[in-house]
């Protein structure tokens, strides 16, 4: 039989597994199997079969998004892969290509060294960078870079931390906002949907979905936690954030996965990530990731004495206006990036 380009059906679930199975190093259980392809309420996936066998995929998770004044679909890629065999033989492009010709635009913030040299060569457009950063409050990881790098034990490594950096990086700027107030929620409540209600200004924004992130809990109850935060302004929703925090090889971690305010300053979001660090600190965290692509969030993480890791491509396709998407407001990698530290391991 020839190869086919199919949307993604409970059917075909057994040659998915076969394929992922031969491709990542996940969860091999029924349970994670059924979370991840069956249960999340908004993907999209296109497979190239063959006789019954999954050769390539590529998946996406669907997200509305506040373009300004309009409510638009757009989809976030991930899992882009074609078997190892089949490489350059163009069966991965032509999977794309099929995610390419629906009606929603695409969002891709980061990929391997392949997909940045390749999405360029399917018309896909630049669309700024996503700034990662890293705050170190234990040391740990850091710890270990020092060994890679410079050939210290990692006890040597974690002294100078805790003598001669510990200190500075654990301080947070202090900004009195009269009439603020944080609290701390135990789900993602939908009243932060009031915050992406109308024009976001001059910013493209991902508008949160409580059941996917409800879905995105129950697939690790017991190893990870989420921890929303409201911020208030005079007894006004002003934003929010939410924060992923599971354990590694080196302890505690935390990932600031969302954060967000409507047209917000440079002083509010710095308020807002030293009140975000603040409430993990309980957990107390090798260190903190976070992104940002606007540049006052960028600098509000600078102010809170993050380090610039690296900066990663955003590239988007859409058909239209150019300026249809304006610049786009992200926090992490798009896709399956905040799932990464977790599944990507046996559980």
């Amino acid at each position: 039989m020839p190869i086919e380009i199919v949307p993604f059906e409970p059917r075909y679930l057994k040659a998915v597994i076969r394929f992922s199975e031969n491709t990542w190093a996940r969860p091999q259980t029924e349970a994670f199997y059924r979370w991840r392809y069956l249960e999340c309420p908004s993907q999209i996936g296109l497979l190239a079969l063959e006789d019954g066998e999954c050769l390539a995929m590529v998946w996406a998770f669907v997200h509305s998004y506040q373009v300004g004044p309009r409510r638009l679909n757009g989809l976030e890629t991930f899992d882009w892969f074609c078997l190892p065999e089949l490489q350059g033989s163009g069966l991965g492009v032509r999977v794309m290509q099929a995610m390419m010709h629906r009606p929603e635009f695409i969002i891709a913030a980061g990929g391997t060294a392949d997909t940045l040299k390749l999405l360029p060569r399917l018309k896909w457009r630049p669309h700024g960078a996503l700034v990662k950063f890293t705050l170190p409050l234990e040391g740990a990881a850091l710890s270990m870079h020092f060994k890679r790098r410079f050939g210290l034990p990692t006890s040597v490594g974690k002294a100078i931390f805790k003598v001669s950096m510990k200190p500075w990086f654990q301080a947070r700027p202090k900004l009195a906002i009269e009439g603020s107030d944080v609290s701390a929620g135990s789900d993602v409540e939908p009243e932060i949907l009031k915050l992406y209600a109308s024009d976001t200004g001059d910013a493209s924004v991902r508008v949160p979905s409580p059941r996917f992130v409800s879905w995105l809990r129950s697939g690790f109850p017991n190893r990870v936690q989420f921890l929303p935060l409201y911020f208030r302004i005079r007894d006004a929703l002003r934003g929010w954030s939410l924060t992923c925090i599971y354990r590694t090889s080196l302890g505690w971690e935390a990932n600031i996965i969302e954060l967000f305010a409507p047209h917000a300053s440079e002083d509010v979001y710095t308020w807002m990530v030293s009140e975000t660090v603040g409430a993990i600190s309980s957990y107390r965290p090798d260190r903190v990731l976070a992104g940002a692509s606007v540049p006052s969030l960028q600098q509000a993480f600078h102010r809170n004495r993050f380090i610039r890791r690296r900066a990663v491509p955003i590239q988007a396709w859409w058909t239209g206006p150019a300026d249809l998407l304006h610049p786009i407001h992200l926090t992490n990698e798009t896709g399956d990036a905040l799932l990464l530290p977790m599944i990507d391991k046996p559980i």
